[in-house]
């Protein structure tokens, strides 16, 4: 049976729920019609990352 266990950061993973509210504004960039700034949002779904479980085997 695998066992996961959290990353030491695991509440910097909070951090990356605020990119799910930048997706739209992301969206309108792909688009055309936001300015390439709006590309740094993308930066909070790294934090997000230190939210999911590793393998704790490894």
């Amino acid at each position: 049976m695998k066992s996961y266990k959290f990353n030491s950061y695991w509440y910097l993973g909070f951090f990356g729920f605020i990119g799910f509210y930048y997706i739209p504004f992301i969206i309108l960039f792909f688009q055309g019609n936001n300015s390439a700034w709006v590309l740094s949002n993308l930066l909070w779904f790294l934090w997000f990352s230190y939210f999911i479980p590793e393998n704790k085997n490894n």
